[in-house]
């Protein structure tokens, strides 16, 4: 019973007054963006074929109106999204919708277990790829979908606090040690990834940032429409070799549902996890393990850390009074 007042008690922090929730609309929706398997995973240095899906993609959106001004929330399960995509996404939308382009929010999750809708990032003119027309249309579907869903309902808001899972993997260094840059420079003062045991480290190069926010809205009678979360943690992922995946934040949206009662709603309860200031800031084990080429040939802390770090975030959310 206790998992299940989770968004009530989101409900309370800030909700609108019941007077007002006659105004205010929420819709929601998700649509898949998985893409074939064999075109290339682009989450480590070096991309290679896809052979599996281990679970699907999506593209969530949240669209809140209160009868002056309509918004729309997009997280998808991507390493990023190129702005041309993003254009063509606003484009289309506001074309179809009305929806002012200017009030479409769009990112990716950062997903290391994906296709790229990245496109060439040196292009200079807008000629997209066919995955990438292929999310800039579902994405649009969806962002149509969560608008056809729009219905009464009330939101609350809270921010949390969880800084056991962000460590920052920049630091300054002392001089003279940090090897030539890639323009064969040799006064750089800040390496990403140093080893933890290095006798050179001298502090982090900036901090980090624990704090989850959340958005949630339900309609006025208690179900659960749509739950926002944002932190800023780097992927935690390794779902198998040259698997596709969503990663921890997949997981997240899955367990949400699963903890709510909420995974077989019509319409659906939609759950996204969005990225923060996530950057330089991955898990303290990846830290321990001694760098990012350890981290990611040690597949099995990777499948124990993402599940970890879920049942963090749901404990906090649990706390949320």
């Amino acid at each position: 019973m206790k998992t299940l007042t989770i968004v009530l008690l989101l409900a309370v922090v800030s909700v609108v007054s019941a007077a007002d929730s006659w105004r205010f609309r929420a819709g929601a929706a998700r649509g898949d963006i998985t893409p074939f398997v064999g075109g290339n995973i682009v989450g480590g240095f070096n991309p290679f074929p896809s052979k599996h899906i281990h679970d699907p993609l999506y593209a969530r959106c949240l669209v809140l109106d209160n009868g002056e001004t309509r918004l729309a929330f997009v997280v998808c399960d991507l390493i990023g999204l190129s702005h041309f995509l993003c254009d063509e996404v606003r484009r289309v939308v506001e074309e179809e919708t009305k929806l002012p382009a200017g009030n479409i929010l769009i990112s990716g999750t950062h997903t290391h277990s994906a296709c790229s809708a990245l496109g060439d990032r040196f292009a200079t003119e807008p000629d997209l790829d066919d995955y990438q027309k292929f999310v800039a249309r579902r994405i649009a579907d969806v962002a149509r979908c969560a608008i056809n869903n729009l219905a009464p309902a009330r939101i609350g808001w809270a921010v949390g606090s969880e800084p056991r899972h962000v460590f920052n993997r920049r630091w300054f260094m002392k001089p003279g040690t940090v090897p030539p840059n890639p323009f064969g420079g040799t006064n750089d003062l800040v390496k990403m990834n140093p080893s933890r045991a290095s006798k050179d480290l001298v502090k982090p190069a900036g901090p980090t940032d624990p704090e989850i926010c959340l958005i949630a809205v339900q309609s006025p009678e208690g179900r659960p429409i749509a739950l926002l979360a944002n932190y800023s943690l780097h992927y935690v992922g390794g779902p198998g070799p040259a698997h596709i995946s969503a990663d921890y934040f997949g997981m997240f949206c899955d367990r949400m549902q699963q903890l709510l009662g909420a995974d077989r709603q019509d319409p659906p309860f939609v759950v996204s996890l969005a990225h923060g200031y996530f950057g330089y800031l991955p898990t303290v084990e990846q830290h321990q393990l001694g760098g990012y080429e350890t981290w990611l040939g040690t597949n099995r802390l990777e499948i124990e850390a993402a599940p970890k770090i879920v049942k963090t975030l749901l404990g906090m959310l649990e706390q949320l009074k």
